[in-house]
């Protein structure tokens, strides 16, 4: 169902674990071009810069390509033309991005996520075209479809989220239809998120779908994410308030405001513990970037100091419990380390220095001023005034 051959993939996970053994020092520079000439990738991936210029540059072609096609229906009113043209259009970034994959071996360089993205936002506009009558389950319905099909065929990390994403709020639509669903849809959307960490952390491991994994983690990350949203007491009294008109004032709370109270406070630290006793990083990292929302939610709502002496104190904790952390760590313990990763960084990846230094001190051509005197070339000699100067 991938685009991509599998064994051109594998033959690049092979390289990159590679490329990992050799910044760790464990193969010499030769046996890394070695693996790297028995397991060829023939894959285009440019840098990140340069992904960022295709990806521009790709959809402004598409975006004066789709043009174009609707200036053919300018003499017409019909909207079924239009809608013909932009459903061609969508069409034709399919094709564009199939050739590109298959004759350029184009592999995550901007002009993928283009053409694909362009390509479902033409066919979500051709085909809901003045449906002012369409209900948000049939549109949500339609994105989830389209990303599916999307993150199947292309393993795209933005459409495997999107489908994520569009299949909880189908779920919310749906749910909205059942009568005094209101107090029970917060736990129904946490068990959906709760369920969806538990397949996708279960399906990372499958060999079979070794070219999803970064699909699988980013859903991993959604859905705990999304079960601490959906149980966050700022989340679900403002949703509540907004959506069903209850008019709150301020200060009054929501029914069972306080199970709300105490999911807020608990699910961020209980992920830091898991992924501790786990040695999961997703868990670990996504409950430290919680405490945040926790800090938020019980600010908003009862402000027990002033904005800066809390942001002080906040960065003073935090000082000194990296400072302790650093010194905890400095010797590897139950598996964690402050040594630093042997994966390398964005600024790694994007040669900055090499940059800076070349553009700092590339030679340039010396500057000509006509006002300038070149001295010598004469001559003299003798006691008196004759000679040349």
């Amino acid at each position: 169902m991938i685009a991509w051959p599998t064994t051109t993939l594998d033959h690049l996970d092979i390289q990159t674990e590679a490329a990992k053994a050799h910044r760790q020092g464990c193969i010499s520079p030769e046996t890394l071009e070695a693996i790297r000439t028995a397991h060829p990738a023939k894959l285009y991936m440019p840098n990140p810069i340069t992904r960022v210029g295709l990806f521009i540059l790709t959809t402004i072609v598409v975006a004066f390509s789709t043009g174009f096609l609707l200036l053919l229906t300018i003499t017409s009113d019909s909207m079924s033309a239009i809608r013909a043209m932009l459903i061609i259009a969508s069409l034709l970034c399919i094709g564009a991005l199939e050739f590109a994959i298959s004759q350029k071996g184009s592999y995550r360089s901007g002009i993928n996520e283009s053409l694909l993205w362009s390509a479902v936002g033409l066919l979500c506009t051709g085909i809901f075209l003045e449906s002012h009558n369409t209900s948000g389950s049939t549109v949500a319905l339609v994105v989830f479809g389209l990303t599916v099909l999307g993150t199947l065929r292309y393993a795209d990390m933005a459409s495997a989220a999107v489908a994520y994403l569009s299949f909880l709020l189908l779920i919310f639509w749906q749910a909205m239809l059942i009568p005094h669903s209101t107090p029970v849809l917060p736990f129904l959307l946490m068990a959906l998120s709760l369920a969806a960490y538990l397949i996708t952390t279960r399906l990372v491991k499958r060999t079979a779908l070794r070219h999803y994994a970064d699909c699988l983690t980013l859903l991993r990350i959604l859905s705990l994410i999304t079960l601490y949203m959906a149980g966050n007491y700022f989340v679900v009294r403002e949703v509540t308030n907004t959506m069903f008109m209850l008019e709150l004032q301020p200060g009054q709370g929501i029914p069972g405001g306080w199970l709300f109270w105490i999911l807020t406070v608990i699910i961020p630290p209980l992920y830091i513990f898991l992924g501790v006793r786990k040695k999961d990083a997703v868990l670990l990292r996504t409950g430290i970037i919680l405490i945040a929302m926790i800090v938020f939610t019980v600010r908003y709502y009862h402000s027990v100091m002033p904005l800066e002496t809390a942001m002080v104190i906040g960065g003073l904790v935090l000082t000194g419990g990296a400072w302790a952390l650093i010194r905890y760590l400095h010797t590897p313990k139950n598996g964690f380390t402050y040594a630093a990763s042997d994966e390398p960084g964005m600024a790694d990846r994007l040669k900055v220095e090499s940059l800076i230094i070349a553009q700092t001190f590339t030679p340039g051509s010396r500057p000509t001023d006509t006002h300038t005197t070149n001295f010598g070339g004469g001559s003299g000699g003798g006691g008196g005034a004759s000679g040349d100067f």
